[in-house]
């Protein structure tokens, strides 16, 4: 059993218009509480803890124990210190800090959202960039046959083995770029995905120039 922000907010919300309409505390949590049953059909534990026989305090940090974000359990001990105030003017405050955290949590979703789009965006070019680069390092041999043969210029067996492995680095080089104006970082399964897709890419071009040779 536990309590998500957006559910913190749902319950701070309650308790601050019944403060506000007079209500005394202890009926305004259950109230809150008793709501949170209603809306949670699937979830039959919250209602137990107005049967525990424990006062609003006791209440307050049995709350605060099943908040998920730890940081944000701080407010029922903040709560609880507020209730020594007066009722209406502890709900005012109570709504204050659930739409400054109501704001918060969907300023923190945009942001969340944003960056899941930053990411397959990275991820699209990054596929791009090691698909172009692996068909090359695979058709490799057949460019410098035509270098060769219209140029008049020797490649030895040394500069094809090695070109594979440079073009693989200027790929992971191309995603560690991109990623670090994306959002300032790359991760391992970031150049997981980079390496299994240059690496198909580069035996699918062999496999062709195989083929047509």
């Amino acid at each position: 059993m536990s309590l998500t922000n957006e559910e913190v907010i749902f319950l701070l919300k309650i308790i601050g218009n019944n403060l506000i309409l007079g209500r005394s505390s202890e009926n305004s949590i259950f109230l809150a509480i008793k709501n949170l049953q209603e809306r949670n059909h699937r979830d039959k534990n919250w209602i137990k803890l107005l049967n525990l026989g424990l006062g609003t305090n006791g209440i307050l940090e049995k709350l605060a124990e099943f908040t998920k974000d730890k940081s944000l359990a701080r407010v029922w001990i903040l709560l609880s210190k507020l209730m020594k105030i007066s009722s209406v003017e502890t709900g005012k405050k109570i709504l204050e800090i659930a739409d400054n955290l109501d704001s918060n949590r969907k300023l923190m979703e945009k942001r969340n959202s944003t960056l899941k789009a930053q990411r397959y965006k990275t991820l699209f070019l990054g596929a791009l960039t090691s698909i172009f680069l692996g068909i090359l390092a695979g058709l490799a041999p057949l460019f410098v046959t035509f270098v060769s043969i219209f140029r008049n210029i020797t490649i030895n067996q040394t500069t094809l083995t090695i070109m594979p492995f440079s073009l693989y680095f200027i790929t992971i080089s191309s995603i560690y770029f991109i990623s670090d104006i994306g959002f300032g970082k790359i991760d391992i399964k970031t150049i997981i995905f980079t390496t299994i897709v240059y690496v198909c890419s580069f035996f699918v071009a062999k496999a062709i120039l195989l083929l047509i040779l």
